[in-house]
């Protein structure tokens, strides 16, 4: 499956998965980096302008601090500051990101599934046998409306697909129509997104009020032990994905 082919399966796939990535640093490195962490599809970035100014510190030194076990709102209080405000401020900052998420995912869904459909999933060319059995391009509902549109059962859509056929042109084998096929993909989709963000919107209170609380330590450095081997090519850092209600780790990347 080519890359554009899989925007509208990843852009999905960004709301209704979480992730947890581990990437490390030395402090005296640090100053330049950003530190993450995310819970239940909700990311907090540790090392944003609020959380700097609430607490004093430069990002290197935020990081000794919880490092060290302290905690936000202890930070935040030894400096004069509310922790209370700075959640309140840090909520409306990630829900409006959260919103600005969804919209973007949204902003051209109808054309992208489009081009899902019209592509074939399968490269024919030389090495073909080696490449694994297609995937259906969406999940649930979605992938359901396209069954009954190609009227073919899971098995024998995956081995079409397999042949080289697009979903577009087995749908128009069927008699379908494509232009109503996207429509109801569209509309499907765009309600899951919508019924993601609104859940993660009511729990960004309680996700950034359990942040401001939390001893981060512990998690810095299962994070720095697990860097300690490398993964994959090129000594890639990788991580673990975990399922999005439940998913939980820090996150800390080049800037």
């Amino acid at each position: 499956m080519k890359a554009k082919t899989l925007l509208i399966v990843l852009s999905l796939m960004s709301l209704l998965a979480g992730g947890v990535l581990a990437h490390d640093t030395d402090s005296s490195h640090f100053r330049h980096a950003a530190m993450r962490w995310g819970q239940n599809g909700i990311g907090l970035d540790l090392t944003s302008e609020t959380l700097l100014d609430a607490t004093g510190l430069e990002a290197p030194q935020l990081y000794d601090a919880l490092m060290d076990g302290a905690t936000l709102a202890e930070l935040i209080t030894a400096n004069e500051g509310d922790p209370a405000a700075t959640s309140a401020a840090l909520s409306a900052q990630i829900s409006e990101q959260i919103q600005a998420n969804a919209e973007s995912v949204i902003e051209g869904l109808e054309s992208r599934i489009t081009e899902t459909l019209e592509r074939s999933h399968v490269d024919k060319r030389r090495w073909r046998r080696f490449r694994p059995i297609p995937r259906l391009p969406f999940a649930g509902d979605m992938n359901s409306v396209i069954l009954e549109a190609t009227g073919l059962d899971e098995a024998a859509l995956r081995s079409a697909l397999a042949e080289g056929s697009s979903i577009a042109q087995l749908i128009e084998a069927n008699d379908g129509d494509i232009g109503a096929v996207t429509a109801t993909l569209t509309e499907q989709a765009t309600e899951r997104i919508n019924e993601i963000s609104a859940a993660r919107l009511e729990r960004v209170g309680a996700m950034v009020d359990e942040a401001m609380q939390r001893d981060f330590s512990e998690i810095f450095e299962r994070m720095r032990k697990f860097r300690r081997s490398p993964r994959g090519f090129f000594n890639f850092w990788g991580g673990a994905d975990m399922d999005s209600d439940h998913a939980e780790g820090t996150e800390i990347e080049e800037a």
